[in-house]
């Protein structure tokens, strides 16, 4: 039978962390439909990522809470019978995530770690044309999730690296488009790789038993 000591280890404390990260961002290509019948392929430039979290370890568990944004500049927009380069605007996100993530300890300074994470991601979509201006100037929320992989250099008990490969998504976003009655269905999944510097806090320390206490005789009554 499993058990929380089994878990996360007799002696196991809470120890809480903070920390700030930065990376790269890839958005993948894919179509966005126009109403049921139009599809057009949207394509985007790398971008970065950059945000902040918080949380404890216990154990080899860590549970946080994330906030990231994430924007891509847009490089060119391609239909059934058009092409147009050179377009401009992003599509970028602002994201808030409940990960937990497992260390496997290994016993060495360098240790791998993987993990999931799911919340609330509000994607921007913003497209200027050559010519015509701005096309699109639109925001929704959406539930979001990310599968989390990397490996760990721990630097002192305080300081920690994290090196992070992370598959991060959306379900697909409905935009309206301005001075019209159409609606199109965008999509958001992209591959990032991460940087992280983590400082933890110092846990309190264990509280102290009496060896008197603990070994005093029973009274006599």
């Amino acid at each position: 039978m499993f058990t929380v000591a089994a878990l996360f280890g007799q002696d196991s404390q809470a120890q809480f962390y903070v920390g700030g990260e930065a990376g790269w961002t890839g958005l993948f290509d894919r179509t966005d439909m126009i109403g049921d019948v139009t599809s057009v392929i949207a394509r985007f430039n790398g971008g970065f990522n950059t945000g902040v979290r918080g949380g404890y370890e216990w154990g080899p568990w860590r549970f946080e809470a994330e906030y990231s944004y994430r924007p891509n500049g847009a490089r060119d927009l391609i239909g059934s019978n058009f092409a147009i380069k050179a377009v401009g605007g992003n599509r970028h996100s602002n994201s808030i995530m409940t990960n937990v993530v497992y260390d496997l300890t290994l016993g060495c300074p360098i240790t791998p770690h993987f993990g999931f994470g799911v919340g609330a991601v509000d994607v921007f979509d913003g497209l200027k044309l050559p010519g015509i201006g701005q096309l699109f100037n639109n925001s929704n929320w959406q539930f979001g999730y990310q599968g989390i992989a990397g490996i760990r250099y721990e630097f002192s008990s305080a300081l920690a690296l994290d090196l992070d490969y992370r598959y991060f998504a959306a379900i697909e976003p409905t935009f309206g488009i301005p001075r019209t009655n159409l609606h199109y269905s965008a999509y958001y999944k992209t591959n990032n790789f991460v940087a992280s510097l983590i400082y933890r806090f110092s846990s309190p320390p264990p509280t102290p038993v009496s060896v008197s206490a603990r070994e005093a005789p029973p009274a006599v009554p």
